[in-house]
């Protein structure tokens, strides 16, 4: 199942993104309680523009029906044409039973190499079970 980028204007950066691994503690499942805050350390890897590997980590707060809001920051390493570089964005999610709704901005001056000025922000929605999705960053 692919989830869908809405781009805001014009692109900059274009990938397919899947996630690698998730590890959330307190562990998540049928039998953690509710409401509830839960910390996550995620990875993510990247394909097309963009190719690198990622580092994200989440705060997430639960409520007492399962859905809830995320926040966190991901640094993005990997290549862009052939150059290496990294950047960091800032996550801000919206998740329920259907799947999460996440906002993407740059964190301005966290880019180096081919990602210097790099700026720019996006959207995706993904269902819980897609296994990649189109990642859009415009500015």
């Amino acid at each position: 199942m692919l989830g869908t980028v809405r781009p805001m204007s014009t692109t900059s950066l274009t990938a397919t993104a899947s996630m690698a691994s998730w590890a959330e503690s307190p562990d998540h499942g049928p039998d953690a309680p509710l409401p509830r805050l839960a910390h996550a350390e995620v990875s993510f890897s990247y394909t097309g523009d963009l190719v690198a590997k990622s580092e994200c980590n989440y705060s997430l707060s639960y409520a007492r029906d399962g859905t809830g809001e995320a926040t966190g920051f991901e640094t993005i390493t990997g290549q862009r044409d052939g150059e290496e570089g990294s950047f960091t964005l800032r996550h801000e999610c919206r998740f329920h039973a259907e799947g999460v709704a996440t906002d993407i901005a740059v964190v301005p001056g966290s880019g180096t190499g081919p990602f210097t000025d790099l700026d720019g922000s996006g959207h995706f929605d993904i269902g819980h079970a897609a296994e990649s999705w189109e990642w859009t960053l415009t500015s």
